[in-house]
């Protein structure tokens, strides 16, 4: 599904799950890329958006999803863990990418960008560490 604008998507956020990425500055210097890079990988089924908001370690992530499923294939790669700190939303995870995970999500665009997609969407997200 596509990639929708942050303020109109997220309108109606009480149908809305929001996974929370915190990227530290020493980890990517394309946070918002590495995170649109990974949530394309994970082909969502639904729509998603996506914003970011610089921090004084990194930067912050704010992914949004309009499944469930999605979300969820999202909170598993990354071991998001639940968190409701914004009001409003039908789920809620936050997490940080380090180094290591940074290096996971970048060798799965390499590996992606070879050939076509071989992964089930049954079998499930990669893990990240």
């Amino acid at each position: 599904m596509p990639q929708f604008a942050w303020p109109a998507f997220t309108l109606e956020r009480k149908d809305r799950h929001l996974v929370v990425i915190e990227v530290p500055a020493d980890v990517s210097k394309e946070p918002v890329e590495l995170v649109a890079f990974l949530i394309k990988g994970l082909l969502p089924e639904g729509g998603f958006a996506l914003s970011s908001q610089g921090t004084a370690k990194g930067t912050r992530l704010f992914c949004a999803f309009a499944s469930a499923v999605d979300a969820e294939s999202m909170i598993d790669a990354v071991n998001a863990q639940e968190n409701n700190l914004s009001f409003g939303w039908a789920s809620e995870h936050h997490c940080a990418i380090d180094k290591a995970t940074a290096k996971i999500i970048m060798g799965l665009v390499t590996s992606s960008s070879r050939g076509p997609e071989t992964r089930s969407k049954r079998q499930g997200p990669p893990r990240m560490p």
